[in-house]
């Protein structure tokens, strides 16, 4: 009788619990967030997506030139990769915020930076991708 009892009032509180999660609004996709800020973060993806395919493209440019030695270019593509995991990790909540916005924008700068170095230090592969030293 007594376990009946703990069992019918869990059961109600949980029920409880959920209903008023309805009403708060915790859908999975309303997270209180109102459209400008949707907005705004949907142009700060879309302006660090362009930077990382434009960086991309000059790592390749730098690569189909010979300005860049192997190891150059597994560093500036780790690099990319860890800009990247950063952007999926502050859009898991949905949104990228000004702050967020802000790191991601300084590690696209210094990136941008990292790549001109490499490709104008005068450093150059053979045609056989084998590092030959400076030119």
């Amino acid at each position: 009788m007594k376990s009946t009892l703990i069992k019918n009032t869990l059961g109600l509180l949980a029920l409880g619990l959920v209903a008023t999660g309805a009403q708060a609004g915790w859908g999975r996709y309303d997270h209180g967030y109102d459209h400008r800020a949707i907005q705004q973060s949907r142009q700060f993806s879309q302006q660090v997506d362009a930077r990382q395919e434009r960086q991309m493209e000059r790592i390749r440019v730098g690569l189909q030139e010979g300005r860049l030695t192997r190891a150059e270019l597994r560093r500036l593509k780790q690099e990319q990769r860890e800009i990247r995991a950063m952007a999926d990790y502050f859009r898991a909540d949905g949104l990228i915020d000004a702050r967020e916005f802000q790191r991601l924008d300084r590690a696209l700068n210094a990136a941008s930076d990292d790549i001109w170095a490499e490709k104008h230090d005068r450093q150059a592969r053979n045609r056989y991708g084998d590092d030959y030293g400076y030119n």
